[in-house]
């Protein structure tokens, strides 16, 4: 399933994103969307990322680059 960032660009595996509450930067390593709706996927924290190795919800990231 897509997964779509606050600004509805598609975030893929490895981009860069930032975290819209803090400025930090850090990479997309996976996204965990098995057995979810569109909505789910998009405010559940379902995303992992690389450097801090926390998960958060599409909604909160943007995608860089």
């Amino acid at each position: 399933m897509k997964i779509y960032d606050r600004n509805r660009n598609v975030l893929n595996q490895g981009q860069r994103v930032m975290i819209a509450a803090t400025g930090a930067v850090d990479f997309l390593k996976e996204a965990h969307t098995d057995n979810m709706t569109p909505y789910q996927a998009e405010h559940e924290k379902c995303v992992l990322l690389a450097n801090s190795g926390e998960h958060y919800a599409p909604i909160e990231l943007i995608r860089l680059g």
